[in-house]
């Protein structure tokens, strides 16, 4: 038999080792969900950019977008509006100035694409195009206020000429002239992009199209999986269901409802939703929800710094160091206390008789006893809780106030 002994401190040295290595395995599953890898939530560089929410806005499809310079945000005039965004590629986008002493500098760019944004302050009034049409994702920022916030991202994916696909949605002429009903106030063209979100709020007689007579966003983007909750804000509307895809049980509220009131529905059928207010659809009281085609990841956001639909590449990547890691250590430590003996009365070695005599060595008389302390496994078992506690309450600050970058407030 070995003469290692199944002893305290080689306890601990391998809980130490479990706790390490779980730790890594949970510090890359956080840094892996956000999108733009903490570009947006100042763990990057500069300072966090109050007017991002955690949404791409999604204008994939169009020929032509606009990003204001110098917007409303981070406490002045001090931001990109929209923040972030998704496009094809072969989109034009022209970044207007609407205030002063702002400027375009690349942060990051994917390889091959050829932008590079604004190197002169310029102000009011002042443009800037450029046609995108390398695919990946391009970070911006403005120099002279970086320490502010004022930071940008564009999402070149997907394909041009329409959207479409299972990524894309196909709203077709329902928030125009064209379609039943008055043309939708308070739609800018662009779809709201919430996937990989558990839950979505829709308001239901938002101000818009003249009066309280909308819905906001009018056009979200949400993935399989997503509840849906719909917030009454004002009076007498409802939701009348205009088309959905095949196999959809979703039948909206057709009674007309009052402020307070609320329904929910988790949207499982890929395709797109179109939905009206009976009362106002002369008004332009219209909403859309497009379902992707990918599962809902699960708390803000997105995968792997490209795009925020689900990958699973990605899955793979946060999920694979735990799932290969976890069942390693047991292993180890299972043939690590059974190479000890701490198994040997388990097993029953001993039964089948005594094991062949070996010569004893001479004792030898030690210079000097040193005292040993005794395995205690109540201590041992109180310092895996305080190293439980520990990571679990690192994980926990790690996710919140990193990822998310609420604070430690959001434990409430």
């Amino acid at each position: 038999m070995s003469d290692r002994r199944y002893s305290r401190r080689r306890f601990l040295r391998d809980a130490s080792a479990v706790a390490a290595t779980l730790g890594a395995s949970t510090g890359l599953s956080a840094a892996a969900s956000d999108p733009y890898g903490g570009w947006f939530t100042g763990d990057a560089r500069g300072a966090a950019t109050e007017n991002y929410d955690g949404t791409t806005v999604d204008k994939t499809g169009q020929d032509a977008v606009t990003v204001q310079v110098g917007a409303q945000g981070n406490g002045g005039s001090y931001a990109y509006a929209p923040p972030a965004v998704k496009i094809s590629p072969g989109t034009e986008v022209t970044f207007e100035w609407v205030s002063n002493t702002h400027d375009i500098q690349v942060e990051s760019a994917p390889s091959g694409a050829s932008w590079e944004g604004v190197d002169t302050i310029e102000n009011e009034g002042y443009t800037h195009s450029h046609t995108f049409e390398t695919a990946g994702v391009y970070k911006y920022y403005c120099t002279p206020h970086l320490s502010l916030g004022m930071k940008g991202a564009i999402v070149v994916g997907g394909s041009g000429g329409g959207g479409g696909g299972s990524t894309s949605p196909e709203w077709g002429e329902w928030f125009t002239d064209s379609a039943r009903g008055g043309a939708v106030g308070n739609y800018d063209g662009s779809t709201v992009d919430k996937t990989g979100q558990d839950a979505v709020t829709v308001q239901v007689g938002a101000d818009g199209n003249g009066g309280s007579y909308a819905y906001a966003p009018p056009a979200v983007k949400i993935s399989p999986g997503t509840e849906v909750t719909f917030e009454w804000v004002s009076n007498t509307h409802d939701i009348q269901v205009e088309s959905k895809p095949t196999g959809s049980s979703w039948s909206g509220v057709s009674s007309i409802e009052n402020e307070g009131y609320t329904h929910s529905h988790t949207f499982e059928t890929s395709g797109t939703y179109t939905y009206y207010c009976t009362p106002h659809l002369s008004m332009g009281m219209k909403g859309g929800i497009f379902v992707t085609g990918t599962s809902a990841a699960g708390g803000g956001g997105g995968g792997g710094g490209v795009l925020p639909d689900l990958n699973w590449w990605n899955v793979a990547w946060i999920a694979g160091p735990s799932v290969v890691a976890i069942p390693s250590i047991l292993a180890y430590l299972l043939w690590d206390y059974h190479r000890a003996g701490a198994f040997d009365g388990l097993l029953g070695r001993g039964e089948a008789g005594p094991p062949p005599e070996t010569p004893e060595a001479p004792p030898a008389t030690p210079e000097r006893e040193l005292g040993h302390d005794e395995y205690d496994p109540w201590g041992t078992a109180t310092l895996l809780a305080v190293y439980f506690v520990i990571i679990s309450v690192a994980w926990a600050l790690m996710y919140f106030v990193e990822f998310l970058g609420n604070g430690p407030h959001i434990f409430g």
